[in-house]
């Protein structure tokens, strides 16, 4: 693996943003060819994808130098803005990509939450090519390993470490395609983003065990500790949406029983 991938000149290709684009590349073209038969407006659909993809890189970047504020204050200032250089975070990119969502749709005023379930399976599939990305440029690599599997990071040393970035990729793929499969079943609007948090925070929790990480409260990592709130807030959504369907069906129920 190698931080660059292609060199044509003075061009240079790095892995992690190739990935990166690969990633937005395919999630547009296969949302765009389902959204006809998810009754989605193709015409916003381009216009999400747009203010999506603004919003999510720079709450990404935003919430890297952020986490990384003490290397950054030392300057210069126009670190901040070397994209080119990495440092991108998936929990800030998410967030204010669903705060742009939501700012479209309520200009469109169209259904948020249900554009959000059709793209929680296309989120899944992103984030698993881009962490392809994160392997190929060698960062976000595991602890020591003495696994068949683990890879040596040139350029971090030469002992053989878990490919977290693998696990990551393979575990969101596998989120993915259940959420492809779950959608069948949804009962309220959000229910897939909701299965998307629910998945999402579980994997992340137990990959960390295995990822080079500071502890940040006791033996978790920060992105442990938001994976716990990701857990916790889509159970009390789930369980929530749930009850209030029973509710509805007792309601019915009896209803039905007085005529």
């Amino acid at each position: 693996m190698h931080p660059i991938l292609f060199e044509f000149g003075p061009l240079t290709i790095y892995s992690y943003g190739a990935m990166l684009c690969l990633a937005f590349m395919v999630t547009i073209i296969w949302a765009l060819r389902e959204a006809p038969a998810e009754k989605i407006n193709r015409d916003y659909l381009y216009d999400l994808f747009i203010v999506i993809m603004l919003f999510s890189l720079l709450g990404s970047r935003l919430a890297y130098v952020i986490l990384n504020w003490d290397f950054y204050r030392a300057g210069p200032w126009w670190k901040v803005f070397a994209f080119r250089q990495g440092g991108l975070t998936f929990m800030g990119g998410l967030i204010m990509a669903v705060l742009g969502g939501v700012i479209y749709c309520h200009y469109r005023k169209i259904n948020f939450l249900r554009y959000l379930d059709f793209f929680a399976p296309f989120i899944a599939l992103g984030y698993a090519i881009t962490r392809i990305g994160c392997f190929l440029n060698g960062c976000c690599y595991g602890h020591i390993t003495s696994l068949p599997w683990g890879v040596a990071f040139p350029a971090v040393d030469s002992f053989h470490r878990h490919p977290t970035q693998l696990y990551a990729s393979g575990a969101v793929l596998i989120i993915f395609l259940l959420l492809r499969v779950l959608k069948r079943y949804k009962f309220f609007d959000g229910y897939v983003f909701v299965l998307f948090m629910i998945f999402y925070g579980v994997y992340r929790f137990i990959v960390e065990f295995y990822r080079i990480e500071e502890p940040f409260l006791g033996f978790m990592t920060q992105a442990q500790l938001a994976s716990l709130i990701l857990i916790l807030a889509g159970v009390v959504i789930f369980l929530w949406k749930k009850g209030e369907k029973r509710k509805i069906g007792k309601t019915n129920k009896k209803k039905a029983g007085e005529l």
